[in-house]
């Protein structure tokens, strides 16, 4: 009998996240630009694995930039009616955890509690 993680290992490794280097480009510019970007941007933001991973590939593709320091920070917000929405976002940029739910409700077109 397998021990319980390892199943759960098996089955997340047998989802397929795809990254595309245009998508991590695109995510970049427009957290250059306004601080965040939501699934108004990547509707692959809908799947929190995804929006996870995606997060990762961001601060990787940061990280090789010079003189580019961002604090990119991925979060996750309830919302009325139930939905869990996904937002990656730069620290330094938007400021707060708030600021950062407020500019996803209104992206997402959603009310936050």
């Amino acid at each position: 009998m397998m021990p319980v993680e390892t199943k759960t290992k098996i089955h997340e490794d047998s989802k397929k996240l795809v990254y595309q280097d245009s998508d991590v480009k695109k995510a970049m510019d427009l957290i250059r630009d306004h601080g965040y970007v939501t699934r108004a941007d990547f509707n692959q933001m809908d799947d929190e694995d995804w929006a996870e991973g995606f997060n990762k590939k961001i601060s990787d593709a940061f990280l090789k930039v010079d003189g580019e320091d961002p604090y990119i920070y991925f979060e996750q917000f309830d919302f009325k009616g139930g939905d869990i929405d996904s937002i990656i976002f730069d620290m330094d940029q938007v400021g707060t955890r708030d600021h950062a739910l407020q500019l996803l409700a209104e992206a997402i077109h959603q009310k936050a509690y």
